[in-house]
């Protein structure tokens, strides 16, 4: 027994070794983006790092290719959990802060796998690789550029592998990806003394009215990916695979949100005139909610990684991904008015294709626990310039744990994943709005965020 408590201290000390100066190195450099490292408790607490993995049914969900090296004849794995995101924005001039609402979302999991020869195996996988949600104040300075995000995507795909030779093996995943998509901002708008007609030299404008605008739509398109492993030998495999990335015209619908929010002077600072609030009512009753132009657009990733066994205890996984420059989304709902069309000043910049590197590991302790930890960290995927709360975009990196216990003929798993935003100052968040456009502040602004991820599966083979 003795003996035994000493093997477990070292490979705690080695995990330790192996894990954190990764962890260290993240701390600096964290932050949020729209992928989700994974569904299942199992790729959670891996951070993602599994694409070599070959006899873990959660890591096939991920490679198609590492099916047919999952043990048993059938096999299925289900999970559910959380996922928190919450951002906020201080003004350096005052020191005041504004943090998001809307931070939590359920999120799923399930996979399959059926062997129908030694040769060709079949799967089914159910995840949520895209998560992006969060909602400021009607106050908060940054509201004119966007002041609302919510986008999620789920994906369904039937997998199917074949074994070359008992070590090579290739694998695709075909299916749909179903796309929801919501954005709202605030506006303003000059308001007439006639407000049922357009502003001119003898309809002059005499106040500024705020009011506050949301899009939808979803939308379901095709999805695929391509797997390939190779185990060189019973300690070395090497894994890749290619996901795709995803463009949707989502169908969207525009509406407004709050009515009139605020009345103000020409200037867009000081306290309307007496009799503006009705000139307003009448103004905003005339206006029409207009919904944005663009594709939602989503990256596709590429990732190569190398796993080795250790020893009969600690395996561990190294991955390097490469994610497009395919981040986009639909620019943001406007207003028809009287006298013309108002829009927000900017909207959210698209991405750019970025890398990332990955490290994790697993230890098994005794006959039923196992043990597993990892961390994963990316380059910026927005330049620093365009970096906002809604939708992030600065260097990445996630810190996960998690654990196994062999039961009821199965393995149950917890996973949980912690990530922080990078602090990140910029100068054009702010601005004042006055009764001749927008005109940005300058003023310093710091953005910054945090996260949590959990989930707990059941995995069983027949």
């Amino acid at each position: 027994m003795a003996q035994g408590n000493r093997n477990v201290i070292r490979a705690g000390r080695r995990l330790g070794l192996v894990l954190l100066p990764l962890g260290w190195a993240a701390m600096p450099l964290v932050a949020q983006s729209v992928s989700v490292a994974a569904s299942d408790p199992v790729g959670i607490a891996r951070s993602g790092v599994e694409v070599a993995y070959g006899y873990s049914l959660e890591a096939a969900s991920l490679n198609p290719a590492l099916l047919v090296a999952v043990p048993g004849h059938k096999s299925a794995y289900l999970a559910a959990g959380m996922e928190f995101q919450s951002a906020q924005v201080s003004l350096e001039s005052n020191q005041q802060t504004w943090f998001t609402s809307d931070r939590n979302r359920t999120i799923g999991g399930f996979g399959a796998a059926w062997h129908l020869s030694p040769k060709t195996t079949l799967g089914l996988k159910l995840d949520t690789p895209f998560e992006r949600h969060g909602a400021f104040a009607a106050d908060a300075p940054n509201r004119f550029l966007g002041d609302q995000l919510d986008l999620v995507g789920r994906r369904l795909e039937l997998q199917s592998a074949w074994a070359l030779t008992p070590g090579l093996s290739f694998g695709i995943g075909v299916g749909a990806a179903h796309f929801s998509f919501q954005s709202g901002t605030v506006l303003r708008m000059g308001i007439p003394l006639d407000p049922t007609q357009p502003a001119s030299s003898a309809n002059a404008v005499d106040g500024v009215a705020e009011t506050a605008v949301v899009q939808s739509g979803s939308k379901t398109v095709p999805s695929y990916s391509l797997g390939f492993r190779w185990a060189l030998d019973p300690r070395w495999t090497l894994g890749l695979v290619h996901q795709s990335g995803y463009r949707a015209d989502l169908p969207l619908s525009a509406g407004d949100r709050g009515g009139l929010l605020g009345l103000y002077a020409n200037d867009g600072l000081s306290p309307a005139l007496l009799g503006t609030v009705n000139r307003a009512d009448i103004l905003i009753g005339a206006t029409r909610a207009t919904a944005g132009q663009g594709r939602l657009e989503l990256p596709s990733q590429t990732t190569f990684g190398i796993r080795q066994r250790l020893n009969p205890m600690i395996t561990w996984e190294g991955d390097v991904r490469w994610t497009s420059a395919g981040l986009r989304v639909p620019s943001l709902p406007g207003l028809e008015t009287p006298s013309g069309q108002v829009v927000s000043p900017a909207g959210f910049a698209p991405g750019k294709a970025h890398l990332g590197f990955g490290l994790s590991a697993e230890i098994s302790l005794g006959k039923r626990w196992t043990v597993r930890g990892g961390t994963f960290l990316d380059r910026e995927s927005r330049d620093a310039a365009n970096v906002e709360p809604l939708m992030g975009g600065a260097a990445q990196a996630t810190f996960s744990i998690g654990a196994g216990y062999l039961v009821w003929g199965g393995e149950l798993s917890f996973g949980y994943q912690f990530r922080q935003a990078q602090d990140q100052d910029v100068t054009d968040l702010t601005g004042v709005w006055s009764s001749v456009g927008f005109n940005p502040a300058g003023t310093r602004a710091r953005v910054e965020g945090m996260g949590h991820l959990f989930a707990i599966g059941y995995r069983r083979s027949f």
